[in-house]
């Protein structure tokens, strides 16, 4: 007796399917069809990445200093901040890329990223850039329903550090002989095996700093995510 198989084409724009209905799901071309969490939300329109820091043509790149001058971590003056008022926001990659200074014994840089679940980006930030517009994953798809903000030089509400998500720290030696340390880098490259889904109001923030100024860029992808695609079960 032959078995017939019933399957969706889902290959891209995936719906969301109350529990305990649907079929199998396939591609255009009639192929069983399976795909990550991260491509699925991708594929939906859902997928967003943004940038801090600058490349001018024909001159370099401009990297951005970290906030408190770039000789602390300053959290009310991150470099880089995004969330949302409701929905939720999964944080999916971080790279952070920074340089720094280090020609005396014991002096450091580091890189924080951590996640705020009390509260959204402010509504107004000012910074170089200050206002970041990420880009939808899927080109042409919605723009993102939060806010972004890179650079902060003026104070924010200080982000609440809810769940630390990745902390890089790097400290100079110069193993007795001052003036043995050169400028060094400093690199924070994260990546989510396991969905966070932090509900809205939240925020992700990202900072550096050191003991003397440190200067980088950030390229940060996550998801934004309407709070009906993960009803909570009492």
């Amino acid at each position: 007796m032959a078995l017939n198989l019933k399957a969706n084409v889902e290959q891209i724009s995936p719906s969301i399917l109350p529990n305990g209905s649907g079929y199998l799901a396939m591609t255009k071309l009639g192929q069983l069809y399976t795909a990550d969490w991260k491509y699925k939300l991708a594929a939906a329109g859902l997928v967003y990445t943004a940038h801090i820091g600058t490349l001018t043509t024909g001159a370099d790149v401009g990297l951005i200093t970290g906030g408190g001058a770039g000789t602390t971590v300053d959290s009310d003056q991150p470099e880089l901040i995004v969330g949302v008022d409701t929905g939720y926001i999964i944080p999916m990659e971080i790279i952070v890329s920074c340089n720094l200074d280090m020609d005396a014994n014991a002096e450091y840089g580091e890189i924080l990223f951590f996640a705020d679940r009390t509260q959204a980006p402010p509504t107004t930030a000012t910074g170089t850039p200050g206002i970041v517009t990420p880009n939808n994953q899927l080109d042409g798809g919605a723009t993102f329903g939060g806010r972004c903000f890179g650079g902060i030089t003026t104070d924010i509400t200080d982000p609440v550090m809810s769940e630390l998500i990745n902390f890089v720290y790097t400290v100079g030696s110069d193993n007795g002989t001052a003036g043995n340390l050169v400028s060094n880098t400093l690199r924070m490259e994260w990546k989510a095996d396991i969905p966070k889904i932090l509900a809205g109001p939240c925020s992700l923030v990202a900072c550096f700093g050191g003991t003397a100024a440190v200067t980088g860029m950030i390229s940060i992808t996550f998801a934004s995510v309407p709070a009906s695609y993960f009803p909570l079960v009492a």
